[in-house]
């Protein structure tokens, strides 16, 4: 069975949960610039009110998100319902021989496989990497714990920048597969190697490049480039994978 050219279930859904996340980075970045931090020589996941408010950030996000793959889901199973199951493969063939071009680039089985792909990516992964947050954030205390005085502080700020990746790679290897697996799907190499791009930028981004600071007044900023990385590409990738999606293949 197929399911209009004209209505995008996995596109909608991947563009929604992106804007979503584009949001609380938002309020998180706002959150970060206005409250005025304890102390400023130490990580921002640090202070306390921080991070409070990137936990009920987060919370919100994976709800959302989780929400809008099941209710994506839940609208192709309504319109599939309207079918038997047992005439669901006719029907696929009935709708080929009469509408041609006029349907979806994937039967509705394969677009409810991958909204049920990206729905754990974005929803079920996002839950343990805020798990793995919490304890990066407890390995983090015990580092900044250790640096007492000027020599040892130094010391910190390499280990806090490599192992900062580790924070973001089990979200941003979900996110590359779910690429990597959508390209199988729709047989499109510029997706497949578009991932593998991802995946190295983001490598070397974690092995070679090392934290920069930018001094503002009254405060001091460290860009993490693993952080900047898979925020760019929790967003603006997600959202330029979501209009690709739309315009090259009906029905997506």
């Amino acid at each position: 069975m197929y399911l209009n050219k004209r209505t995008h279930f996995l596109s909608t859904a991947i563009m929604l949960s992106a804007f979503f996340r584009l949001l609380v980075n938002m309020i998180e970045g706002l959150a970060r610039i206005i409250i005025n931090r304890s102390f400023n020589y130490a990580p921002d996941m640090l202070d306390s009110v921080l991070w409070k408010i990137h936990t009920v950030c987060s919370l919100l996000k994976t709800a959302a998100v989780i929400m809008i793959f099941f209710l994506t889901r839940k609208e192709i199973m309504r319109v599939r319902d309207l079918i038997g199951d047992d005439d669901w493969e006719e029907m696929g063939k009935l709708q080929k021989e009469e509408f041609g071009s006029g349907l979806s680039t994937l039967s509705a089985d394969a677009i409810e496989q991958l909204i049920l792909i990206w729905g754990v990516i974005l929803g079920g992964a996002e839950c343990v990497y805020f798990i793995s947050t919490m304890i990066f954030r407890k390995f983090t205390t015990q580092l900044m714990m250790m640096a007492v005085g000027g020599a040892q502080y130094d010391s910190f700020v390499p280990l806090y920048n490599m192992s900062h990746g580790f924070k973001y790679l089990q979200m941003m290897t979900a996110i590359v597969l779910g690429i990597a697996m959508t390209g199988i799907f729709l047989r499109d190499r510029l997706l497949n190697i578009s991932s593998g791009v991802l995946m190295l930028v983001f490598l070397l981004a974690f092995s070679v490049l090392q934290m920069r600071f930018i001094t503002l007044p009254g405060r001091q900023i460290g860009i993490v480039w693993t952080s900047v990385v898979f925020h760019l590409t929790e967003t603006v990738g997600l959202f330029a994978l979501s209009v690709y999606i739309s315009k090259h293949y009906a029905g997506l």
